[in-house]
């Protein structure tokens, strides 16, 4: 039995524009799909959760960017994803993630825009990173769709409710050395998701390295990247989503406000990203911010 209802998506593959790609600092191409729109001094990043790639939230993408006119929208592949990188489930180095959505920011000279991070379930976790990190102050707002924070209450079981098989061990083990600086078996795989092959089509990224999983989530102690969203952040979360409690976050993002974290009647883990209510509302939450 699937975790997860994949089926909940609408299969966007011929309706999504084309992947373009742009060369990251290392060289290296990464792969964006682009929503352009008539308002162009603002601009939405789309993140993508684990394991998949940046076409599920082409409905959300093109509702900001069309229907709305919200602003641009571009939905990166994150390295180590499908169309990004050269090793999948892999990148080079903790914070690599970052690195490449400023390379990105600056590649296509966005940093005079207002910028607005928006990320489902891992892309989330990314988010929040993003707030914690050197790239803080390019980041007017964060849309935080289901974040996912590991070893935060809000995580069901610590495997987002059997969705990954996680090597506890390996990652303590990894972390311990890794602050030790010793990072030579960083590129060790620590997590695996739980994919039914029926839902497969090979453009799926089914495991993660030590150093993917960790660039795609806050540091930890997660509360300081949390903190550092300050009052700029909403959240929505599905009532009936598989991989997160809802009632955590209140905890979690140490706020209880229906400002800061609505809980969507009905919704599930996947479904929320083309929920109207949760488009709707975020790009009025978008559009408030000076």
């Amino acid at each position: 039995m699937s975790i997860f209802d994949f089926q909940s998506l609408p299969n966007f593959e011929r309706t999504s524009p084309s992947l373009k790609q742009f060369s990251a600092r290392d060289g290296i191409a990464l792969s964006y799909r682009f929503y352009d729109s008539y308002k162009k001094d603002r601009v939405i990043i789309l993140l993508h959760g684990s394991s998949a790639h940046g076409e599920y939230l082409h409905g959300f993408a093109d509702y900001l960017s069309s229907k709305r006119n919200v602003g641009e929208v571009y939905v990166p592949n994150l390295r180590g994803h499908y169309g990004s990188g050269t090793s999948r489930g892999d990148c080079d180095y903790i914070g690599q993630l970052e690195d490449d959505l400023y390379d990105l920011i600056h590649h296509f000279q966005l940093q005079n825009k207002k910028i607005i991070l928006v990320g489902h379930s891992s892309g989330g976790g990314l988010a929040i990173r993003v707030a914690g990190g050197p790239y803080q102050n390019l980041i007017q707002g964060y849309v935080l769709l289901s974040p996912a924070i590991p070893t935060a209450p809000t995580m069901r079981q610590g495997t987002a409710g059997g969705w990954a098989t996680v090597s506890i061990i390996k990652i303590i083990a990894l972390s311990i050395l890794t602050s030790m600086g010793i990072k030579k078996w960083n590129r060790s795989h620590v997590i695996q998701f739980n994919k039914l092959q029926e839902y497969c089509d090979g453009k799926e990224t089914l495991s993660y390295t030590f150093n993917l999983n960790s660039s795609y989530h806050p540091r930890q102690p997660y509360q300081n990247d949390i903190k550092a969203l300050n009052d700029k952040f909403v959240v929505f979360v599905g009532s009936e989503d598989e991989a997160n409690d809802p009632f955590q976050y209140p905890i979690v993002m140490g706020i209880n406000s229906s400002e800061h974290i609505q809980i969507i009647k009905g919704a599930k883990h996947l479904d929320i990203v083309c929920n109207e209510l949760v488009m709707n509302d975020t790009a009025a939450w978008i559009e408030s911010l000076t």
